[in-house]
């Protein structure tokens, strides 16, 4: 995305105050559901004392760390630093934008309930998905860093899952 090409959205998200406040909220609200929805998946697995329960628990947490390490290590400019510009979601962070933890993080905790449950993982990767077009729009991440968050959530978190014993 070139400074023009997001200046153009902003103006489209500043032109309706609603759009705007959907953005935000999708921003906010998105990450909190799958956020919130995993402890508790974790606490039923615990409840039930399924063996699957330290799966679910050590791959997403093995890929969180992964991806925070390359990020520190590769600490690649966010949009509003490289560009310039004024994201339309405040922030003040600098660097590690490349891969989105968000993102990421969606998605393994997307592999880990598809792997419990197809109907558990599908509206996970939905807000996954969420995230990784809602964090460009708001210009605080590159398309770029989405969707490599979503294909490292995706990779690891089903190779794990599914190629590591129970």
């Amino acid at each position: 995305m070139t400074a023009p090409q997001y200046e153009r959205v902003r103006r489209w998200f500043l032109a309706r105050p609603g759009r705007l406040a959907a953005l935000k909220a999708a921003n906010r609200w998105l990450p909190r559901l799958v956020y919130c929805a995993y402890p508790l998946g974790l606490l039923v697995l615990a409840w039930r004392r399924d063996a699957r329960f330290w799966k679910v628990l050590w791959v997403p947490a093995a890929g969180f760390l992964l991806v925070s390490i390359f990020r520190r290590l590769h600490n690649a400019p966010r949009p509003y630093e490289a560009l310039t510009i004024a994201p339309l979601i405040g922030r003040e962070k600098a660097g590690r934008s490349f891969p989105s933890r968000h993102v990421a993080s969606a998605f393994l905790i997307g592999c880990a309930f598809w792997y419990l449950s197809p109907w558990l993982g599908l509206p996970v990767f939905l807000a996954g998905a969420g995230m990784a077009v809602v964090r460009p729009l708001a210009g605080v991440h590159f398309p770029r860093d989405t969707v490599a968050g979503a294909a490292f959530g995706l990779l690891f978190g089903f190779a794990c899952l599914y190629g590591l014993p129970l």
